[in-house]
């Protein structure tokens, strides 16, 4: 899953926290790193109930 996928469904960063149960600068986080851990990923996907899926491809640090 990307962040841009989490944010276009939730509208906002806040939200997205709030309605995923995450702590309030985690998205912060993602956003440095560029993209969502896989075990959080998984987790995302379980509590969404596959609403969005968990990916290794996007799971990882993007170059450019």
């Amino acid at each position: 899953m990307k962040l841009e996928e989490l944010k276009e469904h939730y509208k906002t960063w806040s939200n997205m926290v709030y309605q995923l149960h995450l702590g309030t600068n985690t998205h912060q986080y993602w956003r440095r790193r560029g993209y969502i851990p896989y075990p959080t990923q998984l987790v995302i996907e379980k509590k969404t109930e596959g609403l969005f899926k968990a990916s290794l491809d996007d799971a990882l640090p993007k170059h450019g």
